[in-house]
């Protein structure tokens, strides 16, 4: 099969979105599991408001990871085998996919228990699990599935994916500030670029909140 002929993704820049939405998944899912370890060896009990902020990002987190992967799922992956079905093997991606909802419903479960006075361990086992699936899973994806991407995505086709990767989810309450704090200056303005100024009020009215949520659960960084 040799590469589309309609005009294709031009440079990595056109990927940008994805690669910060993927960077966005690690990190916090990274930084929450170790909290929940700081929890289960009593270093520190998360107690109060810092314990509700926890539970709300998990579940943010849970909700961002469910959808980014149900859109590839399901509108991603159309497009690849269309355009590039004999160049890639989406199977092993998709058991990735269908492995990790398993896995969110116990984390949710494990923090219910936890936050009732429950066994601790368990979250942040399960927590460090999915660090450490996504850390593997979005790294296969971005070394396999970027290039063919690349080479046989028409551009207009890769804007209906991102638009349909920019709805749902855990909303833009939970995105908009993650992309302020997980790019550089000139990734943001790479990024915002053609963003229209109200999404740009919405967005700088939005970090307030999140970076006293960021201190609350990090007080340390701060």
């Amino acid at each position: 099969m040799t590469a589309t002929t309609a005009p294709v993704l031009t440079s990595d820049t056109d990927l940008l979105g994805i690669r910060v939405a993927h960077r966005i998944m690690r990190r916090d899912a990274r930084r929450l599991a170790g909290l929940a370890a700081g929890w289960a060896d009593g270093s520190d009990p998360l107690e109060g408001r810092r314990r509700r902020v926890f539970g709300a990002w998990i579940e943010g987190l849970c909700l961002d990871i469910h959808h980014h992967h149900a859109t590839e799922d399901d509108v991603l992956w159309p497009v690849l085998e269309r355009h590039a079905g004999a160049e890639v093997d989406l199977a092993p991606l998709s058991d990735d996919h269908a492995a990790l909802d398993p896995v969110l419903d116990d984390i949710r479960a494990g923090f219910t228990v936890a936050a009732s006075g429950g066994r601790v361990d368990v979250l942040a086992e399960r927590l460090t699990h999915l660090a450490d699936l996504l850390d593997e899973h979005i790294g296969e994806e971005e070394r396999d599935l970027f290039p063919v991407i690349r080479a046989y995505v028409p551009l207009a086709e890769w804007q209906v994916v991102e638009k349909a990767a920019q709805r749902g989810g855990a909303g833009i309450r939970y995105a908009l500030p993650r992309i302020v704090e997980n790019t550089s200056d000139e990734e943001f303005a790479t990024m915002t670029a053609s963003a229209p100024k109200p999404l740009l009020l919405v967005m700088k009215l939005l970090l307030p909140r999140f970076r006293r949520e960021s201190r609350v659960l990090w007080p340390a960084a701060t």
